[in-house]
């Protein structure tokens, strides 16, 4: 006889932590050499990819928009802070929009909440307690892996080239160099437990929020 109490518990605990699991497959595929807008090419931790064609109605990927160009970064800051330089885009509309492990906004870089100046961003990992150097501003990121969706506004495809060049001035600086990524499951769990046991490594790895 099924258990309903086992049935619900289950089941708020599955659509909690779906979010987190996704995401994780989703960041993961990038350095992997599956990422949907990356076209099948690895894009290393802490590296910008640029997207270089408008995106049409076949892309897979959520809600794709084309009067923009895309730029993909997946973050992993095990190895401490990585330091995000963005250039001056000359009032053009850009956001680079920063999202942790649990699929939370966490940041937003871009004309509307920082301006379309150049700038220095230092992404620092939970729990960091040292120091920054220079005029950077630091933006304290939830979780060791996360993502950065970037966009850039394109007037049509006369405007490429000129966001191909404005893409290029977009970097990423890393302090170290440990990539720890996101961990496994145990080997051996059937596969009947398998989404478990990734949900019950994601969690001790990447702690939910407070709230």
């Amino acid at each position: 006889m099924v258990d309903e109490h086992l049935v619900q518990a289950a089941t708020r605990a599955y659509v909690y932590g779906y979010p987190l699991l996704y995401n994780l497959d989703e960041i993961g595929k990038l350095p992997a050499g599956h990422g949907t807008l990356a076209g099948g090419r690895a894009v290393p931790w802490n590296t910008f990819f640029c997207a270089r064609e408008l995106l049409g109605p076949t892309a897979e990927f959520v809600s794709p928009n084309n009067d923009t160009l895309y730029l993909i970064a997946p973050l992993d800051l095990s190895g401490g802070p990585v330091r995000v330089e963005v250039p001056d885009t000359d009032d053009r509309y850009y956001v680079l929009q920063c999202v942790d492990a649990w699929t939370n906004n966490f940041a937003y870089i871009g004309r509307r909440a920082t301006g379309t100046g150049p700038g220095t961003f230092t992404f620092v990992p939970p729990g960091f307690d040292g120091t920054v150097e220079g005029h950077s501003t630091v933006i304290a990121t939830p979780s060791t892996v996360a993502v950065i969706v970037g966009r850039i506004q394109v007037d049509g495809e006369a405007d490429l080239p000129v966001v191909h060049r404005l893409q290029d001035r977009f970097t990423i600086a890393e302090r170290g160099t440990e990539h720890v990524g996101i961990p496994s499951p145990a080997e051996g769990v059937a596969d009947d437990l398998l989404w478990w046991e990734r949900l019950r490594v994601a969690l001790a790895a990447f702690p939910p929020p407070e709230g």
